[in-house]
């Protein structure tokens, strides 16, 4: 039996070394290229090619997908993004994060393949319900590629808990610009100095922090020990959704860990992912 203890250091640590790997695409020059063939613009395509593998969706349903965006922000980008098909934005998409990874990684890198295996046992391991953008990733299949499947492997996992972590919040009763700002103080950054990235307005964020004063969980900018206990539920609750990703493991959690990390490093290195997921991670 796994310990709890256990899904989480594993579950946190796969977190931290998969996002660079299966987030590039998202800062990657290639695939960036490849939207602007299309006629596609940084904010669409980013809405347009992450929903896509949901199919031909409707602003709304990304909304609630995504979780944390302004509505303001993603009906007219998914508007305007609906006018490339789902076929060519998925297909612009995966060319740019296979290109853009075979540049950073300097080809395919040894151990792809035994990460690939791992990734996918794992990400087999999971079901959908709850899982919106995880069940249409494990709808599209693997690219056929050694690169575009060590990708679409760690892509599955990234977005299972992300779908893991919307179910977390809003079972704590915790909004969308709430739960940013909570983040922004579990990663030990000032408060509203990220949520804004999310196309919130500052008057729709300053209700936000005077909600959680209300409620007991910020004061004078920071944490009250209610608010801290309420974000480490969150992350306590996420962590528990991703026990079948750690026992589908096993014994060979550690080996894919120690795999990933020196990808994980050199994707931020290279300036292919903004920073060290790792560096914002508490035990």
């Amino acid at each position: 039996m796994i310990t709890d203890d256990e899904v989480r250091r594993i579950s946190r640590r796969l977190r931290d070394l998969i996002e660079p790997l299966a987030a590039n695409v998202y800062f990657a020059p290639e695939a960036q290229e490849n939207y602007k063939a299309l006629g596609l613009s940084y904010i669409p395509s980013y809405f347009r090619s992450r929903s896509a593998c949901m199919g031909d969706v409707v602003g709304e349903m990304v909304v609630a997908a995504f979780g944390v965006f302004n509505p303001a922000l993603v009906l007219p980008a998914i508007e305007e993004g609906r006018k490339v098909s789902v076929d060519d934005i998925l297909d612009a998409r995966q060319r740019g994060a296979i290109a853009a990874l075979q540049r950073i990684l300097d080809g395919v890198p040894d151990g792809a393949a035994r990460a690939t295996e791992l990734l996918r046992r794992a990400g087999d391991a999971c079901t959908c319900e709850g899982h919106a953008i995880y069940a249409g990733l494990r709808s599209l299949g693997f690219p056929g590629d050694p690169m575009g499947d060590l990708w679409r492997a760690a892509d599955l996992l990234r977005e299972h808990r992300g779908d893991s972590h919307i179910i977390a919040w809003t079972s704590h009763d915790i909004d969308a610009v709430e739960v940013t700002l909570l983040t922004e103080l579990w990663w030990r950054m000032p408060l509203k100095s990220y949520v804004a990235t999310r196309g919130w307005t500052p008057e729709e964020i300053d209700a936000g922090i005077a909600r959680l004063i209300e409620r007991g969980l910020v004061e004078g900018g920071e944490f009250t020990t209610a608010g801290e206990q309420v974000r480490a539920s969150i992350e306590e609750s996420t962590d528990r959704q991703e026990r079948r990703v750690v026992e589908a493991l096993g014994n060979d959690a550690d080996e894919l860990l120690d795999i990933l990390e020196p990808w994980a490093k050199a994707i931020v290195a290279s300036g292919g992912y903004p920073a060290d997921p790792s560096s914002l991670t508490r035990p």
